[in-house]
């Protein structure tokens, strides 16, 4: 009897967190800040730098290496403005990360960023990554952050138990995919994608078949991309 009541039990649960399993339809929706869309980035001048630190570094601690790309991609999140994100290196499964903080789900949310730096890592490092394509994989992450942002501590639990079912885990991660798109940096996500599924000569086969089974590739990208107006004048 009391395993059937601590079934039922988490099947109430489940059934409440099911709802905020997914991404929110107010987290798809473009919210372009006021830069152009752009099909390929340079590293910015010194001036352009010292411009988006001052709107941008906010409660932000950034790896002076990735500072850049970094800049570039949070341009296009204006209501990270001012929310705490911590950039840092870590030994990680993947290339990059993003996750709240440890407890702070309860008050004030803050955010990691990580980045693999392990040496025997047999995907992707950031370091190797080609600069416009780094712009698409921290937008990715900063995407994931867009998202939590919009969501109590039951729908951030909801995210990591969606986590635990690969299909709806590849759902997600296609809709944070196509919410990136959607902001205006799909042909930064689309190098990425380009890189990390077929260019890259670092990458396992094994990694490159992860990241074809999980994201959307280039195609997909490029496919959505062609559906959206602000693109038009990027198109060839």
């Amino acid at each position: 009897m009391k395993s059937v009541k601590h079934q039922i039990v988490l099947l109430l649960f489940s059934i409440l967190l099911l709802p905020s399993c997914g991404i929110r339809r107010a987290a798809m929706l473009p919210q372009f800040s006021d830069n152009p869309l752009i099909r390929t980035f340079e590293p910015l001048s010194a001036a352009q730098k010292d411009s988006l630190l001052s709107l941008y570094g906010n409660n932000k601690t950034f790896v002076e290496e990735y500072l850049n790309a970094t800049l570039i991609a949070l341009s296009y999140f204006p209501e990270l403005r001012n929310t705490p994100i911590e950039f840092r290196y870590s030994n990680e499964r993947t290339t990059m990360a993003a996750r709240p903080k440890t407890l702070s789900v309860f008050g004030r949310k803050r955010y990691l960023i990580l980045i693999n730096n392990r040496a025997d890592f047999e995907g992707i490092l950031l370091n190797t990554v080609p600069f416009n394509a780094q712009v698409g994989i921290i937008a990715h992450e900063l995407e994931h952050i867009a998202d939590y942002e919009t969501r109590n501590l039951i729908g951030i639990v909801g995210i990591g138990l969606r986590y635990l079912d690969p299909v709806r885990r590849v759902l997600f991660e296609r809709e944070i995919d196509r919410a990136t798109i959607q902001r205006g940096l799909g042909w930064q996500l689309y190098d990425w994608a380009m890189y990390s599924m077929y260019e890259s000569e670092n990458a396992t086969e094994k990694y490159q078949t992860f990241k074809r089974e999980n994201y959307k590739n280039p195609e997909e990208i490029e496919h959505l991309i062609r559906f959206l107006s602000g693109y038009f004048e990027t198109l060839d």
